[in-house]
């Protein structure tokens, strides 16, 4: 994978980058919401640092890879652990995933 980000677009997906907030915010508020259900599981929730050519409004930080593709993993891995509160999961931090997941319905 080429982690380079050119013009502010995710290194990831190659879509321009439009809710800059890096994974480690992100992993922070996606850990708090799991930890309701299942502490053990939260804890694999961990961000990917991938430098890039935007920044995050939140804490700054450089960052290159979108909220929707961090998200997309991060659900991916709770359906491979059979979390049994995925559709809350989406519902907190969707950026457009139940548009493109099927098994959401």
């Amino acid at each position: 994978m080429d982690y380079s980000a050119v013009s502010n677009r995710c290194v990831e997906c190659d879509d321009i980058i439009t809710n800059p907030i890096c994974t480690e915010c992100l992993a922070k508020k996606m850990r708090f919401v799991v930890q309701e259900h299942d502490p053990k599981l939260a804890e694999d929730i961990i961000e990917a640092d991938v430098p890039g050519d935007t920044w995050c409004i939140k804490c700054g930080k450089e960052m290159g890879i979108c909220a929707h593709c961090f998200s997309k993993e991060v659900y991916e891995m709770l359906v491979s652990k059979d979390y049994a509160h995925t559709k809350e999961f989406l519902s907190r931090f969707d950026f457009f995933l139940r548009n493109k997941l099927s098994d959401y319905c």
